[in-house]
């Protein structure tokens, strides 16, 4: 078990690392700093989680020296990884100044704590047996817990500095799948510390009896997973986001396209020109398409709008205000009441359809039509919305038209 989950979480880590080197190389010469240490990171801690998992510290041990190699290199690539993790924070927090400073600090700090890890491991004097060392003489106990307390040490200060930053970076925004990721990643940060902290116990149990383990055990596996997919979850917020939404996406727009279809049947009829290819009464888009689809039909609605200007009435208000008058008993009261932009629109295009059915002369120039215009909000969303608005509005009107025509 243990094996399993070490093994997962560090292959789980270098597919990543794979993965973002991939999309760095792929996105120009020069990506953010921030992207760049995200992939540094898991493959630092993958490559750390590979070399200690208890399999690989027990194949070691039969070229001779290896174990004790194996367990320090896991620790230092560790190291690297967290010294990696508070840059990344940096690069998150202070997006415009220069890096190379901050990379070069930490590098010196980094390779300062690692020498001096390496100074207190390797005369402590630690022999392995099925995974674990021991050391017999005092001094070599002392080392041996110095070493664990000062990798504690460094590890907590990046991760402090990491869920600090990172918080600090999050506070301001608004809600969004990067924001969400950040906070992953943050949660992320403070399990790390939890897999951390269980080294202070190794410190006391190497005093105590002289035995530690220098292989990852089962709380340290569990950990380490659990860390890992909270890290990995968060990097990639934004590509699960948009595949967990991309359904609700296609049945929203095919609920659009539904809802659009008595408008745009009314304005084909007026002006067949409008279709951008030839409609198919029997057939709907495929789902997969759906989205082109509506994209297709607001499009020619709107160029059917435009078809119709010279037919628009005078005083949509008035027009509309005459219709709901004639036809109270079949309105809703908020229509006749306080008629909205889209209800004005509406009226506009009934009035319009009418005058062309009824064969009147087009009013090329006319002076002023009172009829709304669809907000600017700069996204097809937004058009979408204000169109169905419309067509709401619209099938009302013209239901209510075959009884009294005011």
């Amino acid at each position: 078990m243990v094996d399993a989950g070490t093994y997962t979480a560090g292959g789980l880590l270098l597919a990543f690392a794979c993965y973002r080197m991939v999309v760095v190389r792929l996105g120009g010469p020069d990506p953010d700093p921030a992207t760049r240490y995200v992939g540094w990171f898991a493959l630092s801690m993958g490559a750390a989680l590979l070399v200690l998992a208890p399999a690989t510290v027990r194949a070691l041990h039969r070229f001779g020296p290896a174990p004790r190699v194996a367990a320090l290199l896991g620790t230092e690539l560790k190291m690297g990884a967290l010294t990696v993790l508070a840059l990344i924070a940096r690069a998150l927090a202070e997006p415009g100044r220069p890096q190379r400073e901050a990379e070069r600090r930490s590098a010196r700090q980094a390779l300062a704590a690692g020498v001096l890890l390496a100074a207190l491991f390797l005369p402590a004097g630690v022999r392995e047996h099925n995974g674990t060392g021991y050391v017999t003489g005092t001094a070599g106990r002392w080392l041996l817990a110095g070493y664990d307390v000062l990798f504690v040490g460094y590890s907590l200060r990046c991760l402090a500095l990491f869920g600090t930053l990172l918080g600090r970076h999050t506070r301001g925004m608004p809600p969004s799948a990067l924001r969400t990721g950040l906070r992953l990643m943050r949660v992320s940060g403070a399990v790390g510390a939890a897999w951390t902290l269980l080294l202070l116990w190794d410190a006391v149990r190497v005093l105590r009896s002289g035995r530690q383990d220098t292989a990852e055990h089962r709380m340290a596996a569990v950990l380490a997973l659990a860390c890992v997919l909270l890290a990995v979850g968060g990097a990639t917020a934004s590509t699960w986001e948009r595949a967990l939404t991309a359904p609700v996406r296609l049945v929203r727009a095919a609920r659009s396209y539904r809802a659009l279809e008595p408008l745009w049947s009314a304005l084909y009829e007026a002006h067949p020109g409008i279709a951008l290819r030839p409609p198919r009464p029997d057939r709907w888009p495929a789902l997969r398409d759906v989205q082109f689809a509506l994209y297709r039909r607001v499009i020619e609605i709107h160029d059917g709008r435009l078809s119709l200007r010279p037919y628009y009435p005078a005083d949509a208000r008035a027009w509309l205000a005459a219709r709901t008058t004639a036809g109270a008993e079949a309105l809703p009261d908020a229509l006749s009441r306080a008629p909205s932009d889209a209800a004005v629109e509406a009226a506009a295009l009934a009035a319009a359809v009418e005058a062309r059915r009824a064969g009147h002369k087009p009013v090329p120039r006319r002076p002023a039509v009172a009829a709304a215009v669809p907000p600017r909000t700069g996204t097809i969303d937004g058009d979408v919305a204000w169109l169905t608005a419309v067509a709401q509005a619209f099938a009302l009107l013209t239901a209510s038209g075959g009884r009294d025509r005011p």
